[in-house]
């Protein structure tokens, strides 16, 4: 299973590729925190990691 942590990251690049090519506002990776909470990261890693379930079970549950 992915903990906390994981969702994190997860939330985090997604941030990060965001910023970096919709906005075209560079952030440094690192400095993500500074600019968004810590919650944001972890409930898009979530919603992130549950479309990737939801997609998954209805694939192989068509096949």
């Amino acid at each position: 299973m992915i903990d906390i942590v994981g969702l994190e990251s997860i939330g985090k690049y997604i941030i990060w590729l965001w910023s970096k090519y919709v906005k075209r506002k560079h952030i440094p990776y690192m400095d993500l925190e500074f600019h968004y909470p810590n919650y944001l990261f972890i409930a898009l890693g979530c919603l992130v990691v549950a479309i990737f379930l939801v997609i998954a079970v209805t694939y192989f549950s068509i096949k």
